[in-house]
Parts: structure tokens; sequence; C-alpha cells
């Protein structure tokens, strides 16, 4: 998995704005619960914009929803920064 894909799997939520994606698995690389994993993409930030003041938690569902599959793959945690307009 990379960020490419994460992208690809969150470009059809059309109720907000994808502004960046971070990859900060490097600085979590020695923990407990990522070692021995197979997958490198382990911990990422997601910024958005939220146009339609949508609920956290609705923005938070729907994100989780999305990259399911990669958390099942190993994807550990996701930050989701929610930038005001």
């Amino acid at each position: 998995m990379n960020l490419e894909k994460i992208k690809t799997l969150l470009i059809d939520i059309s109720q907000f704005e994808i502004i960046k994606i971070i990859d900060n698995s490097s600085s979590h690389a020695s923990h407990k619960g990522v070692q021995g994993l197979t997958n490198e993409l382990t911990h990422i930030e997601i910024h958005i914009k939220n146009p339609n003041d949508l609920k956290r938690l609705d923005i938070h569902r729907q994100i989780y929803s999305n990259l399911n599959s990669e958390i099942q793959r190993g994807l550990h945690s996701i930050e989701i920064k929610i930038l005001k307009n």
C-alpha cells in the first residue's frame, strides 16, 4: 500500500476535500503494534476541508469505511485533521 492507493480510496468522497495525506509510519516503526506487519504504510495523517459542515463523527465514519480494506492489511493509525473553511 502507498499514499496513491489511499488517495484513490478516498477520492470518491464528495462531501469534503482532501488537502493532503502524510505518511507518518517511519516515526512509529519500533512500536510493538506494528512490528512484523508486512505493510510498510501503517500510520497516516489526513488533512481535509469540510465545506458542507459535516459532523466530525460522520467524516471519521466515511474515511474509515473507505479505508477498511487497508486497515485489514495493516494500516494501524489514521489521524484526521479537519480544517475550517
